[in-house]
């Protein structure tokens, strides 16, 4: 059985709302293994609706996707990692006055309760470990977060993790533009500081592995529509239809701590003799798939090689992760960053 759940704001703190879809209750091949939510209790997507009746675009003459994952802001230039979701509900001074809701089961991994710490403000990260592969959600620029929300703690689909709100540090969100910022996708490592701590930065991490940095999403406006249209079981299967844009391998004899994390990505890793990774990437940078390399690697080949590359995936002109330099490829700082994240280089 498989549930796309909507949470009515009537009914939110007692019970799971409406179900969507007319053959909910029926099992058949594709169907998803297991139950998601909308964060928060707006029903429009669920109903089909726009991106006009759910997204917060970033200001009153910017586009509605300006709120949308991907390359959508400064005229294609800048990414944006989740979705921009506005309030359904706000009191007499504009205040949001939404719910935001666990999207699934899951294990709560980091809370941020300062709001000056970082500039998602307040925010909450879950890791759905029973799932194949597990992946995280994050919920941020929250105004409050319900005290029962603590590091460890378990959480089930639909239930209440704080407020919509607008705190972020650094760049003040005005009240009327408060939103959920929300994000699903992967996490590269749990060594975040190693590779912190060799940068430049002027700032301490002040949030251990769940710094954004370590974090890298998928859109989640494609994840709940393909799971609407029942085209997948498991997010295994939904990363499995995204497209390859680069495959670049890498010498190194190191196992990354995400190939622990999620085997169900990683193939060979039983070699006795592990010489690189090839490692490729989909859309923006997500890693669909590490195998093994157990042949010789010249030491005249350079420790990142280019394998394979889609010009088309990288036609946008944010989150480039391949440079060309006359017939030679390249890796971008992007992509360098994402790989030494992984390999703990």
């Amino acid at each position: 059985m498989h549930l796309l759940v909507l949470i009515s704001q009537s009914f939110a703190r007692f019970s799971i709302g409406i179900i969507i879809s007319q053959f909910a209750f029926f099992s058949f091949a594709g169907s998803p293994t297991f139950q998601l939510a909308w964060p928060t209790p707006n029903s429009a997507f669920a109903k089909g609706m726009g991106y006009s009746t759910f997204l917060q675009k970033t200001g009153p003459e910017k586009p509605i996707t300006s709120g949308a994952f991907g390359c959508v802001r400064n005229n294609g230039y800048k990414f944006h990692e989740g979705l921009d979701l506005y309030p359904v509900k706000r009191d007499k001074k504009g205040k949001a006055e939404d719910s935001i809701f666990a999207v699934m089961d899951g294990t709560v991994s980091y809370v941020n309760a300062t709001p000056g710490y970082s500039a998602y403000g307040k925010y909450i990260v879950l890791e759905h470990i029973n799932l194949t592969p597990s992946l995280y959600s994050l919920y941020a620029h929250l105004d409050s977060i319900n005290p029962r929300i603590k590091i460890g703690s378990k959480v089930r689909i639909a239930q209440i993790l704080g407020q919509m709100g607008n705190s972020s540090s650094g760049y003040r969100i005005p009240l009327n533009r408060s939103h959920l910022h929300f994000e699903i996708g992967l996490r590269l490592t749990n060594k975040f500081q190693n590779w912190y701590s060799k940068k430049p930065f002027s700032s301490k991490n002040r949030h251990g592995n769940f710094s954004g940095f370590n974090l890298v999403g998928i859109d989640p406006i494609l994840f709940y529509s393909k799971y609407k249209q029942k085209s997948f079981s498991t997010p295994l299967d939904f990363l499995k239809s995204l497209p390859s844009s680069v495959t670049a391998r890498i010498r190194t004899t190191k196992t990354p701590d995400f190939a622990l994390r999620y085997p169900s990505l990683i193939k060979n890793q039983q070699s006795s003799s592990i010489t690189g990774w090839d490692v490729a990437f989909g859309p923006y940078g997500i890693p669909l798939q590490l195998t093994a390399f157990d042949k010789p690697i010249p030491a005249n080949k350079k420790e990142i090689q280019i394998l394979k590359f889609d010009a088309d995936s990288q036609a946008k002109p944010c989150r480039r992760l391949i440079i060309k330099k006359g017939n030679e490829l390249f890796p971008t700082e992007q992509l360098k960053t994402y790989l030494e994240l992984i390999f703990d280089l």
